[in-house]
């Protein structure tokens, strides 16, 4: 389980700011096949054996994390769960316990914003940490950023992996390259280049599999390769993302930190283990699924002013489309909001894979709101007594009538 003990730490020759300017340095921190670690943690009898987590094997979903045993087969993020079992039929497949790899990631969250005054979480399981200041109180990185890591998997019990340089993209790129070296990388300022040189333009964030296909026909293999094209060609074939690409392959990123941001979005889908085209089925995935954001949204604190449907058809073609509100957090008002959006965009008879809602643009819930509404108190109150229920007993103890066969 301890994949950790075997990285070690490098860095190059420290680079210092001058006299009254405070060097500009990034920390990206990402938590080691995090699904996977957790459930070794709760079981740890899947260690050394290659763990799928997403769904059964024959289901429609697909692999929302796997172990180091299981990539070894060709097995990756994203991989409908019917593939993965082709490559790797011996697998543990697991459906994950998402209420545990939120308090684990949590507690992450929670040692890292003891260590540094500007924390960006950008996932579950992934951190930017803005440590230009820090300096000031500690004097060796490398000794610092090592400790911290070491805190991490003494306190959660889960590996991670950091890359610490100029910015952002740098930062990402060294964590990547680092995960695949089974070291942690520091890129001194000034050495961005060099560093990047000899990455395969795939690290590159931003960069798809249709990206890297057309600039690989260009015979564009690296950054460095990268870095040497001139910027207007990259402009004419991607526009301000040639730009972007252009400036990142140098080492260049004028990303900020979002520090204290509001998560941007919170939501739920339901992919069908089969493609269904009954009207009934779809309308009780929908309550399923506004419930399920509802709970979410108030276990956070937060009301959404926008609700945001998503269908994808038997053919793989989706459909979003976005609606406004007064802000809420009422399973009532996202369902009845959602089913609204759904009769809109549905072809009668259209088989279906999957449904999905999802909400923006928050608010910190302080019931003030509906303070004179004593309808909507009463909803408010029915809410909370049934999240208590569900927090005692379980996400399922308590569900719509119409939606139990989504259980």
């Amino acid at each position: 389980m301890n994949e950790q003990a075997a990285h070690t730490e490098t860095v190059p020759a420290k680079t210092e700011p001058s006299p009254g300017k405070t060097a500009q340095r990034c920390m990206h921190l990402d938590m080691d096949t995090f699904f996977v670690s957790v459930e070794r943690l709760l079981d740890p009898s899947l260690i050394g054996k290659p763990v799928i987590v997403g769904g059964k094997p024959f289901e429609r979903g697909v692999v929302a994390g796997c172990s180091r045993e299981a990539r070894a087969y060709g097995i990756h993020s994203a991989m409908p769960l019917r593939r993965a079992y082709q490559l790797c039929p011996d697998a543990v497949f697991l459906y994950g316990r998402h209420g545990h790899y939120s308090r684990y990631s949590d507690y992450v969250t929670y040692l890292i914003e003891e260590q540094v005054p500007r924390c960006e979480k950008a996932s579950i399981d992934e951190f930017y940490l803005d440590i230009g200041g820090c300096g000031l109180v500690f004097d060796d990185e490398k000794e610092w950023a090592a400790r911290l890591r070491r805190r991490i998997l003494d306190e959660t019990g889960l590996p991670c992996t950091y890359g610490i340089a100029r910015n952002k993209t740098v930062a990402k790129i060294a964590t990547n390259v680092g995960k695949k070296r089974g070291e942690c990388i520091h890129v001194a300022e000034g050495e961005e280049e060099e560093f990047l040189a000899s990455v395969p333009i795939r690290e590159m964030p931003g960069i798809g599999e249709v990206t890297e296909t057309t600039l690989r026909g260009m015979r564009i293999h690296t950054i460095g390769d990268l870095a040497r094209m001139p910027s207007r060609i990259l402009y004419e074939l991607f526009g301000k993302h040639g730009t972007s690409l252009y400036e990142r392959a140098r080492g260049i990123d004028r990303t900020p930190f979002t520090i204290g941001e509001k998560q941007k979005s919170c939501g739920a889908e339901h992919t069908f283990r089969e493609d269904v085209n009954e009207m009934e089925t779809f309308l009780n995935t929908l309550r399923y699924l506004a419930a399920r954001v509802g709970k979410d949204l108030r276990d956070k604190g937060f009301k959404a002013k926008t609700i945001t449907l998503k269908v994808r058809d038997y053919k793989f073609n989706t459909i979003t489309r976005a609606s406004h509100c007064e802000h809420t957090n009422a399973d009532h008002t996202i369902y009845n909001i959602a089913e609204a959006a759904f009769l809109r965009v549905y072809e009668e008879g259209t088989p279906l894979r999957l449904l999905g809602i999802s909400t923006s643009h928050f608010v910190e819930d302080y019931d003030q709101m509906g303070m004179f509404n004593e309808d909507l108190q009463r909803k408010e109150r029915l809410y909370a007594g049934l999240d208590e229920i569900r927090m005692r007993f379980g996400k399922h103890a308590v569900v719509y009538g119409s939606a139990f066969e989504m259980v």
